[in-house]
């Protein structure tokens, strides 16, 4: 403290002290105090001086701690002037100061009045920019609202630029046209989206509007690029400069479903027009404060009141209603007005002829603000043919009824269910149950167990629709529990959606005829026992013919050849001639033979049908003839082609055909034989042509008959058993064959397989 209060006094009184002299000799005898109490505290450090020597210490601590803070600053205060000069210098600063200040202030103010600026300009960007923002918005919102405008309405804009034949489109015009955007769209592209009938049509419009300068309003057909027609309407306005048109606006709209609307609905109108003509129905309204009656045209028709004796009031009508109905029609018109219900009623009306027609009308009342009716509308239908109807399908019904209950043969009616809803008395005769047991039993509990299930699919196809009606037979038990045969015949009755509303068995008694069918079953099995017997009789005797007959013949031909060979020299012409003929003849008697039993052995062969390649068949049997005797002949098959046949008889049908076609057209020049196939009658027909001598259709009767020929040997050798053999396989398959054939235009014959 007390270098501190000294400092202060020198510094007051200033008696020519300098205040930086003052200044160091404070920080000597600061650090002198320091240390000295430092040099205390270590001497005192005793036990018991050592809390005296500790607060030395820390006063030395602080003492020292002073002076590192003066010597810190100790440069800046010698820099410091005396108090003269400072006074001076704090006078300068004073000065200096205030007019910091006062620039500072008037800063301060410029800066306001910047700052009031600044934000009253930004103030006013902001509102520009608010501005800005909502017209941009209202122009988002507009183009927003044009674009669904085009979009909801369909409708496109466009420009053409004349001169240059360019075009500008929007996206609505592209979606129209369903096309992706193109930069280089020009008159000629857009007028390839138009019609071929509607071209014209649009240049027309567009050089009128050139010449004239007015605008065009069309209706036409485009083909879009999906190759979808639809109807759009074309708006063209003319861009005039100088009394010239430089380009083209307008618009493009689809007009299709509009225009198709608009065509369904006259379609719908004819439809209408047509309905009420041909359901015979009129439309009538009659105002009941006035009492003027308004008919359309077919009411007049229906009513037979021509329009020129129509006076349009309630009389027209009352005149021609029959007298028997008149209070009817009256009430009902009362009730209709009086306590609001619908006018539906069927009333009689009388012609001018005298002839009565049921009519069927239908109205309702129409009333003011204040519930008060004022007319009434409504339709009137000629119901006298449906009426007609009605009572014929009554008394047909009756009929019906009659004939089921008297019906000699049973009859029964059952439910979708198979529950039976009426039997007749011959039905109950038969069974010898009674119409109420049968009712409760049912058919099914009456059928003999192993015949229940015989008729389950042919009812399942019945109920589907794919059969209208189906027999069999079966076997129902009678009241004693003997089986008895029946015939069924079942159809089903069905409504107008189609829908099966019950079934009808008719059902006869053939028990008798079981039996007789039985006893000829045994019959046909002892016949069929003998025939098979009598047919190994027959290979008896075809081997017995074949071998007894081949050994004279074998004899015949030997001995001839023998004649002709060691004793010709003996014998003149005649002579050699008749061993000659001898020697043919056993040839061909032994060809003969091999025929005949050949045919003999087709008729008791047992047949197998299998899927046969007649194609690959057919060519076996040509490539054979054509590399035998037939080298020149041309043989023509048709591939792919099949049949279900035994193979090994079809091969020979086929050899006996190729053979016949090749011999009798080996005469020709360019000889031909062909297999193909047309369809007749729906059926596969097989035909084997050649272009041969062929022969007169009149003898064609002769044709498949054993040895019957229509040319002789010496034209054409053969023993007349090949076309015979043919027919035989041909019906053991269970088809057909026939001829066509002119003189020197070959033949051709058809043939059928099962």
């Amino acid at each position: 403290m007390i270098p501190l209060i000294l400092g202060y006094y020198l510094y007051k009184k200033q008696d020519g002290i300098p205040f930086k002299f003052i200044f160091l000799l404070f920080i000597a005898f600061i650090l002198f105090c320091g240390l000295t109490h430092l040099i205390d505290a270590i001497i005192f450090w005793f036990p018991v001086y050592r809390l005296s020597a500790f607060v030395r210490f820390l006063t030395a601590m602080v003492s020292m701690g002073t002076v590192l803070a003066l010597v810190k600053v100790t440069p800046e205060v010698l820099k410091y002037k005396s108090p003269e000069a400072l006074e001076k210098l704090v006078s300068e600063l004073t000065a200096l100061n205030r007019r910091l200040k006062d620039e500072i202030l008037q800063r301060e103010r410029a800066e306001n009045e910047l700052k009031r600026l600044n934000e009253d300009l930004e103030r006013k960007v902001d509102e520009r920019t608010e501005d800005l923002k909502a017209s941009n918005s209202i122009l988002k919102r507009t183009n927003e609202l044009f674009q669904s405008a085009q979009e909801a309405g369909k409708i496109g804009v466009w420009q053409m630029n004349v001169k240059e034949s360019s075009i500008f489109c929007s996206e609505e015009v592209y979606r129209i046209l369903e096309l992706t955007s193109i930069t280089d769209f020009n008159f000629e592209k857009a007028l390839g989206f138009v019609h071929k009938d509607h071209r014209n049509k649009v240049r027309e419009a567009i050089a009128r509007a050139e010449r004239t300068c007015e605008s065009y309003d069309l209706e036409v057909k485009l083909i879009t690029a999906k190759e979808n027609n639809i109807w759009v309407r074309i708006v063209g306005l003319p861009v005039v400069k100088d009394g010239k048109m430089v380009s083209l606006r307008g618009l493009l709209m689809d007009i299709d479903l509009a225009k198709t609307s608009q065509e369904k609905m006259e379609a719908s109108k004819r439809v209408l027009s047509l309905a009420l003509e041909a359901g015979e129905i009129g439309a009538w309204n009659w105002n009941i404060k006035t009492g003027s009656l308004q008919w359309d045209a077919y009411m007049h028709n229906l009513m037979d009141h021509p329009k020129e004796n129509f006076k349009g009031i309630i009389q027209d009508f009352t005149e021609r209603i029959h007298p028997d109905d008149m209070d009817l029609v009256s009430d009902a018109v009362g009730d209709t007005i009086r306590k609001d219900v619908k006018y539906d009623i069927v009333y009689r009306i009388l012609s001018r002829d005298g002839q009565t027609r049921i009519l069927h009308s239908k109205g309702e009342v129409t009333k003011d603000e204040n519930g008060e009716p004022v007319s009434m509308i409504g339709i009137c239908m000629n119901i006298t043919a449906q009426k007609l109807y009605e009572q014929n399908l009554k008394e047909s019904e009756q009929r019906f009824k009659a004939t089921i209950d008297y019906s000699p043969i049973g009859v029964a009616l059952l439910g979708t269910d198979g529950a039976l809803i009426k039997v007749n008395k011959a039905l109950t005769h038969m069974l010898g149950y009674s119409e109420a047991e049968l009712l409760k039993l049912g058919l099914h509990k009456i059928t003999y167990t192993e015949d229940r299930n015989l008729d389950l699919e042919q009812r399942k196809n019945l109920q589907q629709g794919n059969i209208h009606t189906y027999q069999l037979d079966k076997r129902y038990l009678n009241v004693d529990g003997l089986p008895i045969w029946v015939q069924q015949n079942v159809s089903a009755v069905r409504d107008e959606a189609g829908d099966i509303k019950y079934f009808i068995a008719q059902i006869m008694d053939i028990t008798e005829r079981k039996m007789a069918e039985k006893r000829i079953q045994e019959v046909v099995r002892q016949r069929t026992a003998q025939l098979e017997a009598t047919n190994h009789e027959l290979e008896a005797f075809s081997y017995s013919v074949s071998h007894d007959l081949r050994s004279p013949l074998r004899s015949i031909h030997g001995f001839s050849q023998a004649l002709m060979e060691d004793y010709a020299d003996q014998l003149d012409d005649i002579g050699k001639d008749y061993l000659k003929r001898v020697s043919s003849a056993s040839v061909r008697m032994g060809r003969l033979i091999d025929d005949l039993l050949a045919l003999s052995r087709i008729s008791r062969q047992e047949i197998s049908f299998e899927p046969v390649d007649v194609s690959a068949l057919a060519s076996h049997v040509a490539e054979h003839l054509n590399n035998d005797q037939y080298t020149h002949t041309e043989f023509t098959v048709t591939p792919g082609l099949k049949a279900s046949a035994d193979k090994g008889l079809l091969n020979v049908a086929l050899e006996n055909l190729f053979e016949n076609a090749a011999k009798y057209s080996r005469k020709v020049p360019n000889p031909k034989v062909e297999l193909g196939v047309e369809t007749i009658n729906d059926r596969q027909v097989f035909y084997i042509k050649d272009n041969g001598v062929g022969f007169d259709m009149k003898y064609s009767d002769k044709l498949f008959g054993a040895f019957q020929r229509l040319h002789g040997d010496n034209e054409f050798e053969g023993t007349g058993i090949g076309l015979a053999t043919v027919k035989r396989i041909i019906h053991r398959h269970g088809g057909e064959i026939w001829a066509e054939s002119a003189v020197d235009r070959g033949s051709t014959f058809y043939f059928t397989l099962n």
